[in-house]
């Protein structure tokens, strides 16, 4: 008797697909927003969707990948290494933070704002990775004031983020 493994292999086709759509939205956005996310102000709005990772962890693969692909379009494979690790490792650490603090805590507010907040936060803080990239292959400026530059962006870009993905999780079970 043969072993029906339609389902399962319809699920995990499903959830690559779910997780390529995400990976090339994140490369699509970066790209037609080169301007800003390239620009001397550095902005990638495309950071809104590391939200996506609170919801379902194919999304953190999925935004791992956008990053390593976008990012060769910046400082090349440096920034393909270190960028895209940081925000795997930065991804796993905001969503497992939002979770525990929403488990030991009793705000009044929807649980998964508070871990919007948590994930801005990591994020905005985690810039110290990117701020030592670009020392590292070569910048000679003050460090402080570019970091703190890449931790405002960073969290101007998350905020525009989570106004835009929050209500869209209202409709779009991103769960699934």
């Amino acid at each position: 008797m043969q072993k029906n493994t339609h389902g399962a292999s319809s699920a995990r086709t499903l959830d690559l697909t779910k997780a390529a759509i995400i990976a090339a939205l994140y490369v699509a956005m970066s790209l037609l927003l080169a301007p800003l996310t390239f620009g001397p102000i550095g902005i990638r709005l495309s950071e809104g969707l590391n939200f996506l990772g609170l919801y379902h962890k194919r999304y953190i693969y999925a935004i791992t990948v956008g990053v390593f692909i976008v990012n060769y379009f910046s400082y090349g494979i440096w920034d393909m290494i270190v960028g895209s690790i940081s925000t795997f490792i930065f991804l796993w650490v905001g969503r497992w933070l939002g979770e525990q603090l929403v488990k030991h805590s009793n705000f009044k507010i929807d649980p998964m704002i508070i871990k919007y907040i948590v994930l801005t936060i990591v994020f905005s803080l985690s810039m110290f990775t990117i701020t030592f990239l670009v020392v590292f292959l070569g910048y000679d400026g003050p460090i402080w004031p570019l970091y703190l530059n890449m931790a405002g962006t960073e969290a101007l870009a998350m905020i525009v983020g989570g106004f835009i993905i929050y209500p869209i999780s209202k409709r779009i079970n991103f769960y699934d």
